[in-house]
């Protein structure tokens, strides 16, 4: 049998990192009396990882597989995030992940923080990997993408081995082919080593999306991070980290250009174009979308390249409107999803998200007059006008739903962090599904809600 093989000063030289993950983790061990010994990554126990379609197989590798691990074929259970959450009460209360809004590009985020598991002794792993999945089922049709915080991970908490290869098993082709980015934040130098000794294994596709983030103001290029629930005691490791770095945060001001059109509010907007009845970027994106992709299926489950939106984004705020007619759909669905995200303050206002939040516990009978009350008498004109001509086109996609597969309430997965979020709170399972549960609401009654003659 071939093997990978580390020394053991290796070994001790990345278990010496600021990571707390150590040697045994990913491998097993030679004879631990033997300190001379040689410690091996036996390839008997990545069999699971490289039998996938993400990784290629070399020939070497095409051998019966030693490591034997029981998968439970689950079925997608179809309960809403409240349900899930009551299903599986114990883990839920750890907050060992959470959706946590979009990231900058209009993908969902969800968020895994390690120093949350408590001792294996006290949690169900079996359960826990069930809600997992069972979470993800809700947002894997989408794009989607997973910040996994590191700090924490000690030898008291850490799964089993094992148990990780299950994880990597089961969460096969359907959870990984829409996973459009991968943050590993404060990994150790062992996790930096391990992704290096496996990546010739790893697709170069899925290669891609995996991203170290040593510090976290690296990730404000790519998420919201105050809407992201980080756990005090990553916050504080951070700043040592920050501290090892000797960095200096220096930001200046820049000079907001006159054509700008993305993160500034719409009051400014309006008072530029004080012609315009809707923002510039929305209803080229909108009319484009309409002209050329309502019958395009999963039309808003689909994010453009970074570089790509990025590059639009300074056009429309160089005054550019062109580069749509180069037909990238999916630019414009992430534009649109993207001016949206980038308002100071969201569409629906921080002022309507206690409303909102409490919603949901609303008798069916009085939903439509408190929805009315809510969006005609508190909502700011320039806001309700733009919602009433968002909500008008989404209605049109719904309506073309037969063939691009977008209903109501897909539809308000992607564009509920976008319209609203909280000023004070981190984005939460709970807070997430309500505001996606009053989006849907919004989209399936417009009609109804902005009509003066029902009351």
């Amino acid at each position: 049998m071939k093997k990978l093989t580390i020394s053991a000063q290796d070994l001790q030289n990345l278990n010496s990192g600021s990571g707390l993950v150590m040697a045994d983790d990913f491998c097993v061990l030679g004879d631990q009396e033997n300190k001379n010994a040689t410690r091996r990554v036996e390839h008997d126990l990545v069999k699971d990882f490289l039998n996938d379609p993400e990784v290629k197989q070399p020939d070497e590798f095409k051998t019966n597989t030693v490591v034997k691990l029981k998968v439970n074929v689950m079925e997608s259970s179809g309960l809403s995030i409240e349900q899930l959450q009551d299903k599986y009460a114990d883990i839920a209360k750890l907050k060992i992940f959470h959706v946590a809004g979009d990231d900058l590009t209009g993908r969902p985020v969800i968020a895994f923080s390690a120093c949350r598991l408590p001792n294996r002794k006290d949690i169900d792993h079996q359960q826990l990997l069930c809600f997992l999945k069972e979470v993800l089922d809700c947002y894997v049709e989408n794009d989607y993408t997973l910040v996994y915080f590191h700090y924490g991970l000690r030898s008291i908490n850490k799964p089993s081995f094992k148990w990780l290869l299950q994880v990597y098993k089961e969460l096969d082709r359907k959870y990984k082919k829409n996973l459009k980015a991968f943050y590993i934040v404060h990994p150790s130098n062992f996790i930096k080593a391990a992704f290096n000794i496996f990546y010739p294994f790893i697709s170069k596709k899925f290669g891609k999306k995996i991203n170290n983030i040593s510090k976290l103001d690296e990730l404000t290029p790519h998420l919201r991070i105050d809407q992201i629930d980080i756990p005090e005691e990553v916050k504080q490791h951070d700043k040592i980290v920050v501290e090892k770095f000797k960095s200096v945060a220096t930001s200046q001001a820049k000079e907001i250009p006159k054509t700008q059109q993305f993160s500034i509010s719409l009051t400014e907007l309006k008072r530029k174009h004080p012609d315009r009845h809707v923002p510039i970027v929305v209803s080229s994106c909108i009319e484009f979308i309409e002209e050329n992709a309502l019958d395009i299926e999963g039309i808003f489950r689909r994010s453009a390249q970074v570089n790509l939106v990025n590059e639009a984004v300074d056009a429309f705020n160089m005054g550019i409107q062109s580069f749509l007619q180069i037909n990238n759909v999916h630019l414009a669905t992430a534009l649109l999803k993207k001016f949206l995200r980038d308002l100071p303050e969201p569409l629906l206002t921080f002022k309507l998200y206690g409303s909102v939040m409490e919603f949901s516990s609303l008798p069916e009978e009085d939903k439509l007059k408190c929805t009315k009350r809510m969006l005609n008498e508190f909502l700011p004109s320039l806001n309700h006008d733009l919602l009433v001509y968002l909500l008008r086109f989404l209605e049109k996609v719904v309506e073309h739903s037969s063939a691009n597969r977008m209903v109501s309430s897909s539809l308000a997965i992607v564009f509920g962090p976008n319209l609203l979020w909280s000023d004070t709170e981190s984005a939460s399972l709970t807070s997430m599904s309500k505001i996606n549960s009053y989006c849907k609401y919004l989209i399936d009654n417009s009609h109804l809600i902005f009509d003066e003659s029902v009351s």
